[in-house]
């Protein structure tokens, strides 16, 4: 008995939400599976303060066309907290490096390793997380992430961290969801959860189990 799983698909691609702001993304049908795992990623967009934000809301319904009432939520869940520290890039980093310039990382406290960090480019699509292992401390001006870098990252990228051993500027969720009794799944983004708050940049994928 074979297993017919699909390959993790982009559902709603990087993008910003601005303060007070809601983004709603895009319908997925899941009429045909029977299972989907979602993989969703939020972070802080700039150095203002968080006491949580943004709000992910993951909606589904049993209806094929569904109006507003037949929609009701899965899953509420809240992003990071803390103020983001946002250091540019020192050079232009190819993709795949994993060595990046950062001048005096100490100084501008993205020196907390083991975490994951946000870099966001000023095209919002080619932002991605990273996670740092290492850094050199003010003398060296790199840190050093665990993976190679997706896309080319350069000067104007922006090193979006908070200042804290743990405390990280994104939040990563991934979780299952049967879909023997419904039909469509859809994610609300609310930048309005935090109504004094950052802007946020969030991302959305799937992979759907449609045969057994």
């Amino acid at each position: 008995m074979a297993l017919t799983k699909g390959s993790q698909t982009t559902l709603d691609e990087w993008a910003v939400t601005a303060n007070t702001a809601v983004r709603l993304g895009t319908e997925l049908d899941v009429s045909s599976a029977y299972h989907c795992t979602l993989y969703i990623k939020a972070a802080l967009g700039e150095a203002v303060a968080s006491t949580g934000q943004p709000e992910i809301i993951v909606q589904t319904t049993g209806e094929a066309s569904p109006a507003k009432e037949d929609w009701t939520n899965y899953s509420r869940m809240v992003g990071p907290v803390g103020t983001p520290v946002v250091p540019t890039l020192n050079a232009t980093e190819p993709a795949g490096e994993t060595s990046l310039a950062t001048l005096n990382p100490e100084t501008t406290s993205i020196d907390n390793d083991g975490k994951f960090k946000f870099l966001r480019h000023t095209t919002i699509a080619n932002s991605e997380v990273v996670f740092q292992t290492a850094n050199s401390g003010d003398a060296g001006d790199t840190i050093t992430i665990l993976d190679g870098l997706t896309n080319e990252q350069d000067t104007n990228t922006i090193v979006v961290d908070i200042d804290d051993a743990r405390n990280e500027a994104v939040v990563q969720w991934t979780f299952g969801i049967s879909c023997l009794a419904i039909s469509r799944i859809r994610i609300i983004y609310n930048a309005d959860y935090d109504t004094d708050g950052p802007d946020v940049v969030c991302y959305s994928a799937y992979t759907l189990n449609t045969g057994i």
